[in-house]
């Protein structure tokens, strides 16, 4: 079943779902592993004189209840770890699908940085925080229960010094989440620094800049480190409050089972009971700072995942707009494309098929905004209804399979996505048989044959080990795999050499469809392209002409 979704700006759930089940286990390992030290602590008693079990016996059964109480604490351990890769899962699909979401701007160290270091926080709060928590706190209250029977001074004895420990930790907690916070933003910082060297590298190279590169790195790592170690003052003070707390509330059963002359044996008895109690409470210290981590961590993932949701919920009201929206005069007859964008174009953008249809504007970047927009790459203003019609057909009311089939874009410097060549090539339409996509290869002039593993080449890092060549070859052969009514081309004959050149003039002029491009005047003459004017729109930056900072 799957998960309700979360409200805007928040994380997922914990306790919904399947994460049900292991939460209840936990707090069940919790109650049983305090019910095992209440069992442990009353058979210890028999080992005083007059008692009608064997010694063996005792030994035997405090030996086993150990032994128990043991396999309980690994039961404990692998429910916590599968619940915090299970919540872990969810938000690590809630960041990517931010990042697939129209109008995503975020920049690579930063997704890095969040998909890392941020899910590990949160992995650590749930499995090593929520987990321990659940099981801890019924065993805690398990044993004050415990401690309360034999004699209720050994319960509140107990319980004291866990009091101090609560009233001390809410400042020590604040201090922390402040620190945490600060480390956080450094390590972005340096996660986007390091992104960008390593984008730039061989720019850096060439201008023999590694060094001052470094001392960039450095610097920033310099800061990382100083507030990491900031940081780790106040988490030593945190785990050691924990520890401290556990060892006094020990120390004052055993005092108080003194000054009430409780029998020893029963004292010692309530000593174990406080013993097994100690571990979650020397957990809480780290509990704590777990806590903080993600609250750090929380703090940039929510307004993040928000957003996400925002641009989700426009990107579905503007294809609401555009769906109930009445059909444009002529705009649903076959063959016929019709793209109106409301800022982009002025009068309608309308081709039949064969239409050669070049994208000109005083704004360079204009064109490529322009097909963004009808790929849907770009979220479409609120309050804005694009009109794009292709083929007779609606297409932001098609289904994604059918949208897919009604257009096809190729751009310079295309970034595959990781998998093998006969997926790259088939990633539009995986319907379509293998012999169409060898015979698009051929097409474009992209010979799988030079790779020794030929169409199962797996192609990483945005398309190694393909040439800048190739690449553009194969997101051609990717446009125009099905023959779609609709065809974008953005500066491809630019990664092209010359032979790849002559090809894609070639294809272009005997393209069934309508194809929009940009390119050299060279291209545009020998297809005959009408020229089409985009209207220049600026892109808004933040006041000092970046593009702002998610983090």
């Amino acid at each position: 079943m799957p998960s309700p979704e979360p409200e805007p700006g928040q994380l997922p759930k914990i306790y919904t779902g399947g994460r049900r089940g292991w939460v209840v286990g936990l707090v069940a390992l919790g109650l049983g592993q305090a019910a095992l030290g209440v069992l442990s602590a009353w058979t210890l008693t028999q080992l005083r004189a007059g008692s009608p079990w064997p010694m063996a016996v005792v030994i035997v059964s405090i030996v086993a209840a150990a032994v128990a109480l043991g396999g309980l604490r690994v039961e404990e351990r692998i429910a916590a770890e599968r619940l915090g890769q299970d919540y872990v899962r969810d938000v690590r699909r809630d960041l990517v699908q931010a990042e697939l979401t129209p109008g995503s701007r975020t920049h690579l160290g930063i997704t890095v940085a969040r998909t890392t270091n941020d899910l590990s926080s949160v992995r650590n709060w749930v499995s090593q925080g929520v987990g321990p928590l659940a099981a801890g706190i019924p065993l805690i209250l398990g044993s004050v229960v415990g401690l309360t029977i034999i004699d209720p001074f050994l319960g509140l004895g107990f319980l004291f010094p866990l009091g101090v420990l609560a009233a001390v930790m809410v400042p020590w907690a604040r201090t922390a989440y402040l620190r945490s916070r600060s480390l956080r933003r450094a390590r972005g910082r340096m996660a986007t620094r390091i992104a960008d060297t390593v984008g730039a590298a061989q720019g850096i190279i060439a201008a023999r800049g590694a060094g001052r590169e470094l001392g960039h790195i450095d610097s920033a790592s310099d800061v990382v480190v100083d507030r990491a170690v900031d940081r780790s003052a106040i988490v030593g003070l945190i785990r050691a409050g924990g520890t401290v707390a556990a060892m006094l509330a020990t120390l004052a059963v055993a005092a108080v089972g003194v000054v009430r002359g409780i029998d020893p044996a029963v004292t010692m008895a309530a000593m174990a009971i406080a013993g097994i109690a100690s571990t979650p409470i020397i957990d809480l210290g780290r509990i704590v700072e777990y806590r903080q981590t993600y609250l750090a961590a929380r703090a940039v993932l929510g307004p993040a995942l928000a957003d996400a949701a925002r641009r989700r919920a426009g990107y579905e009201q503007a294809r609401d707009a555009a769906t109930s929206a009445p059909v444009p005069d002529g705009a649903d007859v076959p063959g016929l494309v019709h793209v109106a964008v409301p800022g982009l174009t002025g009068e309608p953008l309308r081709g039949s098929g064969g239409a050669r249809i070049r994208l000109t504007s005083d704004d360079p970047g204009a064109p490529l905004r322009l097909m963004r927009r009808v790929v849907g790459l770009d979220a479409t203003p609120p309050g804005v209804a694009d009109e794009i019609w292709v083929g007779g057909e609606n297409l932001r009311a098609v289904a994604p399979a059918r949208g897919r089939a009604l257009v096809g874009l190729a751009t310079r410097g295309t970034v595959f996505e990781r998998g093998s060549l006969r997926r790259a090539v088939r990633y539009r339409r995986p319907d379509l048989d293998e012999e169409t996509a060898v015979a698009v290869l051929e097409v474009v002039g992209l010979s799988a044959d030079r790779f020794p593993d030929g169409l199962r080449t797996v192609l990483r890092s945005g398309g190694e080990p393909l040439t800048t060549d190739e690449r553009a070859r194969l997101a051609l052969a990717r446009a125009i795999y099905g023959k779609p009514p609709l065809l974008l081309v953005a500066d491809l004959d630019r990664d092209l050499d010359q032979e790849g050149r002559v090809r894609l003039e070639r294809i272009l002029a005997g393209y069934p469809g309508v194809v929009v491009l940009t390119g050299s005047d060279e291209l545009a003459r020998a297809l005959g392209a009408e020229e089409f004017r985009v209207e220049a729109t600026p892109v808004l930056v933040t006041p000092d002409g970046r593009a702002q900072d998610d983090d």
